[in-house]
């Protein structure tokens, strides 16, 4: 069994015959599309919605703020000296018992790296998926193209058909 992958240009069901008869008879079992071929034009502009902006700019505040830093110090709101030096007490305080909050600090750490590489592979995917998704529907659409052309040429067909009996029939009726 040989497989032959035929192109051609046109729309026309006789032109695709003529092409696969010449592919026959030539023996050129051509490329097949996942071998080098893509059949949708790549030439659109990516479309964003509302949503896919609201994913990007949650995605890079959760690249900007996934590590808990509990040694770092948070400027007060406002200037006062009172606030100021709340501050600073507390950052000592943290200095200090860093060795009591260290193993919490770094295993909720490792977990939020993790949560971020996972919702990164998680995102590839569907994004993936997705694409797979508008190919099938662009083939399928290509294909209910070819279908609907098809109905017409057979009905056209039938219509020549039926007038060539007709012809016949009066040829016939003529003879005798």
């Amino acid at each position: 069994m040989s497989i032959y992958w035929i192109r051609f240009q046109g729309d026309s069901a006789a032109e695709a015959m003529k092409a696969v008869a010449d592919a026959l008879y030539q023996g050129e079992h051509g490329v097949a599309p996942d071998a080098g071929y893509s059949e949708k034009p790549r030439t659109e502009p990516e479309v964003t919605t509302p949503g896919e902006d609201y994913l990007q700019s949650n995605l890079q505040t959760l690249h900007t703020s996934w590590s808990v830093d509990p040694l770092r110090a948070e400027p007060p709101a406002d200037q006062r000296l009172i606030s100021r030096l709340r501050v600073h007490v507390q950052h000592l305080i943290r200095r200090v018992t860093r060795w009591y909050f260290l193993a919490p600090w770094l295993q909720a750490n490792e977990f939020h790296a993790a949560v971020v590489r996972i919702i990164e592979v998680l995102l590839a995917r569907q994004q993936q998926f997705q694409q797979q998704i508008n190919d099938y529907h662009y083939r399928l659409h290509a294909a209910e193209q070819q279908i609907h052309l098809l109905r017409n040429e057979l009905a056209i067909t039938r219509q020549h058909l039926m007038e060539l009996k007709q012809y016949q029939a009066m040829h016939q009726a003529k003879s005798e």
